[in-house]
């Protein structure tokens, strides 16, 4: 997996190909959010990973800058949260088949991951949900190793390595 530092900028540079990503964010204070039908929940502060996939026109980078900018409609149910959190890293394949599930997977067995709000990100598949609440900030091993990660905002660019084995855990909790 390599790690690229990247310049604090309002459009960043991602490839316009396909692929799977996962979006790390930090949350500095607590706040109710309604997120379209799903309802009103209380966010706090912490770590927010979203898991999502760009297989449609623009790939990564236009659905990835989309995801980022605050003032726009609200079609994802990222778009009704985004502007409570601070971007941190992206982490994105260019793989052609798509790894959305099994990536919420890898964060869903994750002892340290939680699920803040069930079925956000998720209404179009069987998975609990694409986003996952992390009282820390996660070190995210998990993902295969063609992954590649931008830091958005880090003193330093760390390599990540990917740990020999992924532990369970039986139900995530929910609000």
């Amino acid at each position: 997996m390599v790690v690229l530092l990247c310049e604090d900028k309002m459009t960043i540079d991602l490839p316009s190909q396909p692929g799977t990503y996962c979006l790390v964010f930090s949350c500095s204070t607590s706040s109710p959010v309604t997120i379209g039908k799903l309802g009103t929940y209380q966010i706090n502060p912490g770590y927010y990973c979203y898991i999502g996939s760009a297989f449609g026109q623009g790939g990564l980078k236009s659905r990835i800058n989309r995801h980022l900018q605050i003032n726009k409609r609200h079609h994802w149910h990222l778009d009704y949260l985004i502007s409570h959190l601070t971007p941190l890293n992206i982490y994105y394949s260019t793989d052609t088949i798509k790894q959305e599930c099994q990536w919420a997977e890898l964060l869903f067995e994750d002892e340290q991951s939680s699920i803040p709000i069930k079925k956000f990100g998720s209404s179009d598949c069987n998975c609990p949900a694409h986003l996952f609440y992390y009282e820390f900030n996660p070190q995210l091993k998990t993902f295969p190793p063609q992954c590649l990660t931008i830091v958005l905002q880090s003193s330093v660019a760390q390599k990540v390595e990917r740990p020999p084995t992924l532990k369970g855990k039986d139900t995530p909790p929910v609000p």
